[in-house]
């Protein structure tokens, strides 16, 4: 074990039922990721072919071994185990490593629950999928993974927690991680507010923050009430000066209005000088950037955000939000000498 690879010589057992939704699988694979980068052993059963693409494969796969032996093997010999209710149910707690994590759908009474869904349905009934967006245009879904990619977050912390808590050597413990607990949770302001008749939902174009066409794209027009002095003077739009905007009931009342003026605003500016702007004047502004954008630019690069998804240096894909503190202390220093 060291500083960098704290879990050097610890077996981690990836298993996932057959039966198991594929958002349990992108979980697994997302916790074992982060466990394999920090030094685990982590081998994974190669179950059914779940049709994901290619780049998720490879990116869930970086640092592991896929072996088609039995399950009941790979537990055998691992300090680890990251499973579904599944092949819980199949195996018994007995036959299990002494840390194990079990990942479900549902949660709570429903962790056994074997009713059809998937992160789609799961994002609404947490009610993600009520946040953003035309209230007249069905529900879109996130991109990507985003859903099943936290749950492997949490996983990976339940594990993290399990391994550093002061337990007698070999005692077990089992960590449980829902999708519909994490998403819940993601969307925790909604939860205090569920004794309204009415929760917040989709407004669409009667939002007070709205995605905005500038001169190269779009831009997200974001601002608190203490914000609106400054976004009035980074903005120089005379229009902004007039009464029926001069309080925040009055500008909730003209949101339209509002946000075409700020519209014909950005129209005149790039998504590069609204950013701009936005650090000029303390704004929360936020402009769309497109992947080619995010991959050039300066600080993504010098905080080493990407990094080879494959045997080819020159593919390249974000790296693991999460990385060990002497790491980042590293890539500063390297940072340092090669601009000195």
């Amino acid at each position: 074990m060291t500083a960098r690879r704290p879990y050097a010589g610890l077996v981690v057992a990836e298993v996932i039922s057959d039966a198991a939704d594929n958002a349990l699988v992108l979980a697994a694979g997302m916790a074992g990721r982060i466990l394999a980068d920090l030094g685990a052993e982590v081998v994974c059963h190669a179950g059914r072919e779940r049709g994901f693409e290619s780049s998720t494969e490879l990116f869930l796969a970086r640092g592991k071994t896929k072996l088609t032996a039995n399950p009941g093997e790979l537990l055998d010999r691992a300090d680890v185990a990251l499973v579904d209710g599944g092949l819980l149910r199949e195996q018994g707690r007995a036959g299990l490593p002494p840390v194990t994590a079990v990942l479900s759908l549902f949660g709570g009474r429903l962790a056994d629950s074997d009713r059809p869904a998937g992160a789609f349905t799961l994002a609404a009934l947490g009610g993600l999928l009520a946040m953003v967006g035309d209230p007249l245009r069905a529900p879109l879904r996130l991109g990507g993974h985003q859903e099943a990619f936290a749950l492997g977050l949490s996983t990976y912390c339940g594990v993290a927690a399990a391994l550093a808590s002061a337990r007698p050597q070999g005692a077990p413990v089992t960590i449980r991680a829902s999708l519909l607990e994490t998403l819940v949770w993601l969307n925790w302001k909604a939860v205090p507010l569920e004794g309204y008749d009415v929760l917040p939902g989709r407004t669409g174009a009667a939002s007070e923050w709205q995605v905005l066409r500038c001169a190269d794209g779009y831009a997200v027009l974001v601002y608190q009430e203490p914000d609106w002095s400054r976004l009035k003077a980074a903005l120089a739009e005379p229009a902004l000066e007039e009464s029926r905007f001069a309080t925040r009931a009055n500008r909730l009342a003209h949101l339209a209005e509002l946000a075409a003026i700020i519209e014909r605003r950005f129209l005149t500016l790039t998504r590069r000088e609204i950013h701009a702007l936005a650090r000029q004047h303390r704004l929360p502004l936020g402009p769309v950037w497109s992947p080619a954008d995010a991959f050039h630019d300066a600080h993504n690069r010098a905080r080493g955000l990407f990094a080879p998804l494959g045997a080819d240096p020159e593919v390249q894909a974000p790296r693991l939000p999460l990385i060990w503190l002497d790491q980042v202390a590293a890539r500063r220093a390297d940072i340092a000498v090669g601009a000195a």
